[in-house]
């Protein structure tokens, strides 16, 4: 079993570096290597026994009080830096931006801190110098680790990610709290959650010839004990790469919305109330796709005649909305404003600072 790891892991890092900057999703040959390495897993687990206690976990719901929100220095995309310095001038106040890059130059963290401090006062931002590991850290929500609530303390869960962008101990050691982790190939991007540990997934369309996707070998038990979900909802893979964050929201413990029937269907029948919004023209589109940020959502747009309408479901809701044209991002690099930021829960700024030390540009 040992040779088989081992030859999984070096297969998805010579994949990584050689591709570079990618488009949004996996090809066909990598979602083949995740589905074995998590099949492979899973068996492995059974056969020795393995069991995980629930614990006190709850998972970190987006619509709770959000203290960061963190996004890479990249911009691999286009319009990725016309989004990012619109949330950095529209956050709401007792909110500080974490910009992280794996540049160890001095110069260029003073740059970035310059460009960015346009936006947002100088106090509330911070640059991070993290590991330069693997490759593709631009999709901030699908590779930084997760926030929890481990009996009400703010933690960290660590999953492994294809392109072996790894930050998980920076930031767990950045915000003083534990972490755990898990083996098993997953994004950030596939998990969508409420407070009361109702969890959302995407099985992704497999590809590995067995039949049983990469999601879909994940166990229960790593959801319900490592992410405290009390609930999980594996949703069909009906459209776009296969994250949950492109198709469905929680807006509050009971309200979720969507732009697919198939899932409000679902959903309505697991006692959930349902919004529709509309389904933009081009694929990789959605609305759905948006950063909620307190009482701030940022929505992303695309010129096209449900902008106004997505706009108007969101404002029916209490939020102060912030539309960003979002459809050169969308449909070149298969993303959107959710898939390239993170939100975490408030931490104690003091400590942080003095943790980093020099890390931080001030």
């Amino acid at each position: 079993m040992k040779w088989f790891f081992t030859a999984i892991a070096t297969f998805c890092l010579f994949s990584a570096n050689a591709q570079g900057p990618t488009p949004h999703g996996f090809s066909d040959e990598q979602l083949d290597s995740m589905a074995l390495q998590n099949l492979a897993l899973a068996q492995q687990e059974r056969s020795l026994g393995v069991t995980r206690a629930a614990g006190l976990v709850l998972p970190f719901a987006e619509y709770q009080t959000t203290g960061f929100v963190v996004f890479s220095d990249d911009d691999y995309y286009g319009m990725a830096e016309e989004i990012k310095s619109t949330i950095a001038k529209n956050l709401p106040a007792n909110t500080m931006l974490l910009i992280y890059t794996d540049s160890s130059s001095k110069s260029y963290h003073t740059q970035l801190f310059n460009q960015y401090s346009k936006y947002i006062a100088g106090d509330r931002l911070k640059i991070l110098q993290v590991p330069a590991t693997g490759s593709n850290n631009f999709w901030t929500r699908d590779n930084l680790p997760l926030p929890v609530w481990d009996n009400t303390q703010f933690a960290l869960v660590d999953a492994r990610y294809y392109y072996n962008f790894e930050p998980d101990a920076f930031f767990k050691n950045l915000f003083g709290v534990s972490m755990t982790a898990h083996k098993y190939f997953y994004e950030g991007g596939n998990f969508i959650t409420n407070s009361l540990g109702n969890c959302i997934v995407v099985n992704r369309k497999k590809s590995y010839p067995g039949g049983v996707s990469d999601t879909a070998a994940i166990p229960d038990d790593i959801f319900k004990s490592l992410y405290g979900c009390k609930t999980l909802t594996r949703l069909k893979h009906l459209k776009g790469i296969g994250h949950s964050d492109e198709v469905v929201k929680f807006m509050s413990d009971t309200l979720i919305i969507t732009d697919t029937p198939e899932y409000a269907t679902q959903l309505k029948n697991a006692g959930f109330d349902v919004v529709m919004l509309p389904e933009p023209e081009l694929d990789y589109e959605t609305y759905i796709n948006s950063l909620q940020v307190n009482d701030t959502i940022f929505v992303p747009t695309f010129g096209e005649s449900g902008d106004q309408t997505a706009i108007d479901a969101y404002k029916k809701l209490g939020l102060k909305v912030i539309p960003i044209p979002t459809r050169e991002l969308a449909t070149g690099g298969q993303g959107g404003i959710h898939c390239i930021t993170m939100n975490y829960p408030p931490s104690a700024l003091a400590s942080i600072v003095s943790r980093m030390g020099a890390q931080i540009v001030k």
